[in-house]
């Protein structure tokens, strides 16, 4: 049966409820108790779970971290999980990022695409369900996270208390659907920096570039202490260099700044920082680190160096990213961000690696290991929506891979990404300034939304 048109009579309510939620600002913040991840946070969860219960459904709030809204009766869990965070606003808007402007027909603001309009789709899906007096022998819920662009660490406490489902989706990638998560690791690389150095050596005072959610570093800056006629030696040098700058900013200080390019290849500015310091004929009190993000990774994006460049026909190769480096009192840390192939062991990998850290004098310390997710081809979850998909859009589906996250880490495979954006649609600029949603192809969207949740429901 064909019920995903349905949605279109929805249409007023679903984009003045996206709209209204794109103007609550749910940026993770200090927490308060019972508001975890900060009041911003707690006020959008509040509004779906409100407007869950204005429609009639079972609601919770797990202590703030998530909740969710029920509908139906039975042992069988079917989830739509949707995540009401979202990251930083960043800088560079046109219009209000939390204005929920509507212009030329589109929604403007943080989120609107990642992940509140696909949220609010979700429950007015489950509304439709209701509506349409399908016969239930399952329950169905729509889990609303609040971390999901940290930690995950929300869908942790849930799911202490809660039941997995049985099976799940997340409209929070693009179309068709995911059948493969990498495994997605970050591991900090720090060396604490040694004051007492001899004074023909080079000091690193400062070190800083990158964001950890960047994969391409595209600005480092180095501040450099040492003798006087050192740094005439580095200001004349970098003349030579046409992605580095210099500025003495005093007779023993000099500040160097590098410059990467997200071309391809990358180059990462932080490679090249590295590599132009650890290139110097002296000593610093940093070349362990220094010398292994230069010897180790570099512009590399595979792992070859660090001997880890693994792939698999399901996956592709390894990748590697050098994302971030940050100076804290007297420690010097650099991000980096391993993503390996469903068939081969993290623990092992970072091992490996720490091995060779070990070896340059650098600690490695674990940030996050995602273990990946891989559903077969032929798996019922993978046809089910695969069917829904094809019955909306006339296409055929076909399966995607990604180095990225979704809640599906947390399912222990019984769910995927599942949409929400369409494809070959338009970039929707998310995490980047001025996110839209197209309010057509969130229509689109919710009438794939809701055949697949009916398919997972008969």
């Amino acid at each position: 049966m064909l019920i995903g048109h349905h949605m279109a009579r929805y249409r007023e309510e679903i984009v003045h409820h996206i709209a209204e939620l794109v103007r609550i600002r749910s940026v993770r913040e200090e927490g308060e108790p019972g508001k975890p991840y900060g009041p911003g946070i707690d006020r959008a969860l509040h509004y779906m779970l409100s407007l869950g219960e204005e429609m009639g459904f079972r609601t919770a709030n797990i202590d703030g971290y998530a909740g969710h809204a029920e509908y139906g009766e039975g042992e069988e869990l079917v989830a739509i999980l949707v995540h009401l965070d979202t990251v930083h606003e960043g800088e560079g808007w046109t219009f209000p990022p939390f204005g929920g402007e509507i212009h030329d027909g589109s929604i403007i603001g943080r989120g609107a695409s990642d992940n509140k309009g696909p949220a609010v789709v979700a429950l007015y899906a489950l509304k439709a369900i209701r509506e349409l007096g399908i016969p239930l022998h399952k329950r169905i819920r729509i889990i609303f996270g609040t971390n999901e662009e940290n930690d995950m660490s929300d869908m942790d406490v849930y799911f202490s208390r809660e039941p997995l489902p049985d099976q799940a989706f997340m409209p929070d990638a693009c179309y068709p659907l995911f059948n493969v998560e990498m495994g997605n690791v970050n591991v900090l690389l720090s060396q604490t920096l040694d004051r007492n150095t001899e004074p023909e050596s080079l000091r690193i005072v400062e070190l800083s570039g990158g964001t950890p959610r960047m994969l391409v570093a595209e600005t480092c800056m180095a501040r450099i202490s040492a003798d006087p006629s050192v740094c005439g030696d580095i200001e004349r040098l970098q003349a030579s260099r046409h992605n580095l700058k210099a500025e003495r900013l005093a007779p023993d200080q000099v500040a160097l700044t590098a410059n990467g390019t997200l071309s391809n290849p990358p180059v990462n500015a932080i490679a090249e920082m590295a590599g132009w310091i650890s290139g110097l004929q002296c000593s610093t009190n940093a070349d362990g680190l220094l010398a292994f993000l230069k010897d180790k990774i570099g512009h590399e994006t595979n792992g070859e160096s660090l001997g880890i460049r693994y792939s698999d026909e399901y996956s592709g190769e390894t990748l590697v990213f050098l994302r971030q480096i940050v100076t804290e009192q007297d420690t010097v840390t650099a991000t980096v961000g391993i993503r390996y192939p469903v068939t081969y062991n993290g623990d092992e990998i970072i091992s490996f690696v720490e091995e060779q850290a070990r070896c340059y004098g650098v600690r490695l310390d674990l940030g996050r290991h995602f273990r990946p997710v891989y559903f077969p081809p032929d798996h019922p979850l993978v046809c089910k929506l695969g069917l829904a998909y094809e019955k909306m859009t006339g296409e055929k589906p076909f399966l995607l891979q990604m180095s990225a996250s979704t809640y599906a880490r947390k399912l222990g495979n019984r769910g995927l990404a599942f949409g929400a954006s369409l494809h070959g649609g338009v970039d929707n600029n998310v995490h980047r300034a001025d996110e839209f949603v197209r309010i057509d192809d969130m229509m689109k969207h919710a009438e794939i939304c809701l055949q697949g949740l009916y398919e997972l429901i008969i």
